[in-house]
């Protein structure tokens, strides 16, 4: 199209404001500042169109993450992306993917099609884990891939910042890593980029040790020529602030002020600080003649979404009253004739009144506020300034724009700031030990963020326990509700709750001695109750949870071993797609996986040099090799069936089968690597096709990762024999054939390299290409060739 005006009123049937038209003519900012309801979200089209239609899109990163620190608006952000994207006949063109705890079926597409620009909306502690290299709710075995694709090429939108200051923090510290962030960044293979956004910005929450505050001109705000038609009115609305004439903590009378002061046919909105609190007004309207209905972050994500549709159309006639907590505050399009609010931090209220007259055409509207109760969950200070200034404030009726210009002191968040040498160790995703991660929570979530996810299931018990089967896994997100962890331990005495403990490989019971840690994933059997449709966790509901899947197996289905799929697996079990609908040798598997990552390079048209794309390739044709192992061709050939079996021995080595299955490999081999043998075969007979590469340790590095299991360290779960490692003897003698054009010979087993010290140390050599490329780039290499290994395995069309 011509011009953004145009494309901005194909996706949205209206023209663009003023500031919006500036985010697609001079680029996305480091931060925009607007106020509540003036359209923030409009810079998904921003970069829609610098990507595909303006001026640079080249230098546009060909992926948009959005970040919001809501389940809510993530639904929400979602559904908006996939109308404009329709609207413009560009569904075909670009996806919208959605990430948040493990949910979105469209994440295999997202990771298959990494050279195809993409939307990617998601909560922020599922997308910043992501750029920490430990993503939440997914294997270990793709946060390298992940981590890859949102720091190559990846614009970065995180809005609402206000309500996430850790992610924010740390992202901005991310920033700061990055090529043009200051002395020793490390270079990206894309062009990257971050965009923070509010109504109420605080400098000090820009501002990190590794990346100062964005100068003046790199932040975007309504300027004067844009206050103009629906945005000059939605600036402009006011509503008129009074002390509510209650007690604190009078739920029954302010439930009775909020129904005397309810108009007809519109929305009343109530908002307080605590879960308690909201359910004290809500059971006191109960018997009220107006519609009401409870939201606050105590619901699954299934109720949740079907609420804030709910709130978000208000009925005719009588109208709607709303009783919800501080989740309103972002997001949520509501909008409210009158308001009533506890006094909170000053920015919470002004987002809070943002939801009052948010569409300017009232001339009455009305805040009515109270102070709270106790302080709680904020800081005493924070709510005593609020009371001051509202107290001020009485009979004033007030902008958006009055109240953010006010200064109200609001006590600065303390964060944990992520360093360098913190951000470089978790580059290595192997696990300690205990088969734990590191914990990466403080960067991602408030410190004191106390909830675990609690999910209620059924399932057929595997013992006496009533435990879950060890390959159970928990339910996507939709189905986990956030639970205070003192609440959960109040109710762990009275029902079993499980977590699934990855060093034993099961399931096993949250005690007292072993309690359950913030934002741990964790299942209760649905006939436990502590769970009410409409009100959310309540450890007094005792009927069972109505609603609840399954985790047993689907019965008579057919196993499909197809390592995109990224389904979380115990480390033997492997991921790796062997069944592809016909025998295919592993020669040509391994020219279809070159070829292929050569499409995706030229595809994707990464910053790096020639010398650095060849050792890609090199990887790419190579990774395999270790399949001609016997051990592993003996597993793969047992697949056959029996009329098969005497051609397909003659025909080795084969790469895929005809057939499906899991390898079983003899006793003593079960954590058989065959990327561990393609390693070591390249350091033997193989060593010719590393003579045209400059850094042969990036190939044989690649090689090694391509399943992302065996990456920094090369261990197995219970290597305890110092001549034994992933089912490979010292000093074991394999004879080669003819492999990739490289003549016969003869590997000898050395596992010398793979001890802890010494001078050949696996680990030094790995942790030396990664401070030579950079964190970012050497995933991003990794990203190339698995991709390129999957998108091969699955018979797709080569990147273009």
């Amino acid at each position: 199209m011509a011009s953004f005006d145009a494309f901005f009123k194909a996706a949205t049937g209206e023209f663009p404001y003023g500031y919006q038209a500036r985010l697609a003519r001079d680029g996305l900012p480091a931060v925009v500042r607007a106020p509540t309801g003036t359209g923030k979200t409009g810079i998904i089209l921003a970069w829609l169109w610098r990507r595909l239609e303006g001026p640079d899109p080249v230098g546009t990163p060909r992926r948009l993450i959005f970040a919001l620190p809501q389940r809510s608006l993530v639904e929400q952000v979602a559904r908006e992306a996939v109308g404009w994207l329709e609207n413009l006949g560009l569904s075909d063109r670009v996806a919208v993917h959605v990430v948040m705890g493990g949910a979105g079926d469209s994440q295999r597409r997202w990771r298959l099609d990494m050279f195809r620009p993409a939307i990617v909306v998601g909560t922020v502690d599922s997308l910043v884990s992501k750029a920490l290299n430990r993503g939440y709710g997914i294997s270990r075995a793709m946060y390298p891939i992940d981590f890859a694709l949102v720091g190559n090429g990846a614009h970065w939108v995180v809005d609402e910042i206000q309500l996430c200051p850790e992610s924010t923090t740390t992202l901005r510290q991310l920033a700061g890593f990055t090529c043009g962030g200051g002395v020793g960044s490390w270079v990206t293979a894309e062009p990257t980029g971050l965009t923070c956004m509010s109504a109420t910005v605080s400098v000090g929450l820009l501002d990190t040790v590794d990346n100062p505050a964005p100068a003046e001109g790199d932040v975007v705000r309504i300027e004067a020529e844009d206050r103009v038609g629906k945005l000059a009115v939605r600036l402009g609305a006011r509503r008129r602030v009074g002390r509510l004439p209650v007690e604190p903590g009078d739920y029954r009378a302010v439930a009775s002020e909020v129904l005397r002061r309810h108009r007809p046919g519109t929305l009343t909105l109530v908002v307080v600080n605590t879960v308690a609190a909201a359910r004290g007004v809500h059971a006191a309207l109960r018997a009220g003649p107006v519609p009401h209905t409870l939201l606050h972050s105590r619901f699954r994500g299934v109720e949740r979404e079907s609420l804030a549709v709910q709130i978000c159309a208000v009925p005719a006639g009588a109208g709607q009253i709303v009783v919800a907590t501080q989740v309103v505050e972002a997001g949520l399009d509501l909008d409210a004739a009158v308001l009533f609010t506890e006094a909170a931090p000053w920015p919470s209220v002004v987002q809070r009144a943002g939801r009052c007259n948010r569409r300017g055409l009232l001339d009455d509207a009305e805040l009515w506020w109270l102070p709270p109760v106790r302080h709680l969950p904020y800081e005493e200070a924070d709510v005593r300034a609020t009371v001051a200034e509202l107290t001020v404030l009485e009979g004033v009726a007030v902008t958006g724009e009055d109240m953010l210009d006010r200064e109200v002191f609001t006590t600065e968040p303390e964060v944990t700031v992520l360093r360098r040498a913190d951000f470089l160790a978790l580059f290595d995703t192997a696990p300690d030990l205990t088969g734990a991660d590191l914990d990466v929570g403080p960067y991602v979530r408030d410190a004191d963020d106390l909830d675990v996810q609690l999910a209620w299931a059924d399932w057929t018990p595997v013992d006496a326990t009533g435990r879950p089967g060890p390959g159970m896994k928990a339910p996507e997100a939709k189905w986990r509700c956030g639970v205070p962890l003192g609440e959960l331990r109040v109710f762990a005495k009275r029902a079993v709750v499980w977590r699934f403990t990855q060093a034993v490989g099961q399931w096993t019971r949250v005690t007292d001695r072993q309690p359950a840690r913030p934002g741990e994933v964790l299942v209760v059997a649905a006939s436990a109750g502590g769970y009410d449709p409409e009100a959310g966790f309540d450890l007094s509901a005792r009927r069972p949870v109505s609603g609840c899947p399954s985790l047993d197996p689907i019965p008579d289905r057919v196993p499909v071993f197809d390592q995109a799929g990224g389904a979380e697996e115990a480390f033997r079990q492997d991921d790796a797609s062997v069944a592809q609908g016909q025998w295919l040798s592993l020669e040509q598997h391994s020219v279809d996986v070159r070829e292929h990552v050569e499409a995706l390079v030229g595809a994707t048209g990464p910053a790096l040099p020639v010398s650095m794309l060849r050792a890609v390739a090199v990887a790419a044709y190579a990774h395999d090799v270790g399949k001609a192992h016997p051990t592993w061709q003996d597993a793969l050939c047992a697949l056959a069936v029996p009329g098969d079996r005497d051609w397909v021995d003659a025909g080795r080595p084969w790469a895929k089968s005809g057939g499906s299955g899991r390898l079983v490999y003899p006793d003593g081999t079960s954590d058989f690597r065959h990327e561990l043998v393609s390693l070591l075969l390249l350091d033997g007979p193989l060593r010719g096709l590393l003579a045209d590469v400059e850094d042969p340790d990036l190939v044989r590095y690649l090689v090694l990762a391509h399943h992302g299991k065996l990456r920094i360290q090369v261990r197995g779960p219970d290597d305890t024999d110092d001549d034994r490692l992933l089912g490979l003897k010292e000093r074991e003698v394999v004879l080669t054939s003819e492999l990739l054009g490289q003549p016969a010979g003869t590997l000898t087993v050395d596992l010398d390299q793979f001890g802890l010290g010494g001078a050949r140390s696996w680990t030094r050599t790995a942790l030396g290409l990664r401070d030579r490329y950079g964190p970012f780039v050497l995933a991003y290499l990794e990203t190339l060739v698995r991709i390129a290994d999957w998108r091969a395995s699955a018979n797709l069309e080569k990147a273009s």
